[in-house]
């Protein structure tokens, strides 16, 4: 049996405990923007919030594209949302091509030069990457200063959450 038919009898079997709550309008607290790697799926379980206290928006390297922006405005213009969270975390895929070499593996592989994205967000370093994205987030003229915006990176050797500043410290000279 395949895992998708595997999914819909779990789902008919489940539907029966079903809470009927969940038709009523979410009301969020967070948004949470994470990495589409499995082995993020706990992470709600793992910071003990509730998923109706959280709008998870995932991608494959936590990156804020148009899509996520699109997300977002949702999330705290409709819904109320007041904080942002960016979880990055060690080991990500992101790291192992550049835009560049992912293009001539994807040529290698499928005999067609990439169309689209016009960018894919590969990094080196996990702590930038992330910092990069709460700063574009913070200058995004839709999302109202009052909102909190933090950045953490998830180590999965250790489990520890580390915050990641917004900004190097500047050194005065």
């Amino acid at each position: 049996m395949s895992l998708i038919e595997h999914a819909i009898i779990s789902s008919q079997a489940s539907a029966k405990h079903h809470d009927p709550s969940l038709a009523n309008k979410p009301a969020p607290k967070v948004a949470i923007i994470t990495c589409m790697d499995p082995r993020m799926n706990g992470l709600l379980e793992r910071l003990d919030i509730k998923p109706a206290d959280a709008d998870l928006i995932r991608n494959v390297g936590t990156v804020v594209t148009d899509d996520v922006v699109r997300s977002l405005m949702f999330s705290i213009h409709v819904l109320g949302v007041k904080e942002i969270m960016i979880v990055g975390h060690t080991g990500c895929g992101m790291e192992l091509f550049t835009d560049e070499t992912f293009e001539d593996h994807l040529h290698k592989h499928t005999g067609v030069l990439a169309v689209s994205p016009a960018k894919f967000h590969f990094y080196t370093d996990v702590n930038e990457a992330t910092r990069k994205q709460m700063l574009k987030l913070r200058s995004h003229p839709w999302v109202p200063s009052e909102i909190t915006i933090r950045g953490f990176v998830l180590d999965l050797a250790t489990g520890e959450l580390r915050e990641v500043v917004a900004q190097a410290e500047a050194t005065v000279k």
